[in-house]
């Protein structure tokens, strides 16, 4: 049993050991960001044993280390921060002034991710799940447009959704980031799934609009055997009158 155990932890201890960065690669990631930017299917590339969410998570920690830790909003700041924006409105230039390190950017954030008293902090129904993705195949990655349409939604949230869940469920598409795909390849893929469903949609649609109209012929057949019967009786009825 104690040597299962210490196979086991052995196991383990080599796998850390795998997945740790090395000095070189640390090196060489901030080579290829300097040279490629932070496309990180590119960047990727350059790293056999990494894909594009572990160059990510990496530099992210590369980044903290030369930097000071960033601080917090604390609670005074938030309860201030929403107070500005009832009084002065989004003015984020103007409101930014009343708080030490903090950006007209981070001020928007702050309060459109997470105090805005109509932010729907719900989980996602199927239905917005549903919208987003018939959104997206009709005009693409226009999150913030999306957003507009859903109650309470950021353009966050429905980007985030997107990419964690409908990409997945609805168009049985992997995130790229997880893989190692290159970005042209990743867009490639992205555009041919997005082409296919936009064709089946139409297909539907023109499916459910033979439908309506077959059901509407049907409709009016019936009704005029209908009128046709109301015509009899009366004609019938005139007759045994007279």
């Amino acid at each position: 049993m104690d040597q299962i155990e210490s196979r086991r932890i052995s196991s383990i201890e080599k796998t850390q050991q795998r997945d740790r960065w090395t000095l070189e690669e640390d090196n060489l990631l901030r080579q290829t960001i300097k040279k490629c930017g932070t496309s990180w299917c590119q960047v990727a590339q350059s790293f056999p044993n990494r894909n594009p969410n572990s160059c990510i998570q990496r530099w992210k920690r590369l980044k903290g280390k030369n930097k000071k830790k960033k601080v917090k909003w604390t609670l005074s700041e938030d309860n201030l921060l929403s107070k500005l924006v009832q009084t002065q409105g989004k003015r984020w230039n103007e409101i930014s002034k009343n708080f030490i390190g903090k950006t007209n950017k981070q001020c928007m954030e702050r309060y459109n991710n997470s105090l805005n008293p109509n932010l729907n902090k719900n989980p996602f129904t199927a239905e917005e799940d549903e919208f987003i993705y018939q959104n997206y195949i009709s005009i693409g990655s226009k999150w913030s447009q999306i957003a507009l349409q859903l109650n309470g939604r950021t353009q966050n949230q429905v980007k985030n959704r997107f990419y964690s869940c409908i990409l997945t469920s609805h168009l049985d598409v992997q995130n790229p980031y997880y893989t190692k795909l290159s970005s042209e390849q990743a867009k490639e893929i992205l555009t041919k799934a997005r082409q296919e469903h936009k064709g089946k949609l139409l297909l539907e649609n023109v499916n459910l609009n033979k439908e309506f109209e077959q059901s509407q012929l049907n409709f009016m057949a019936c009704d005029s055997q209908s009128f046709q019967v109301e015509d009899d009786d009366f004609y019938s009825n005139f007759h045994t009158l007279a």
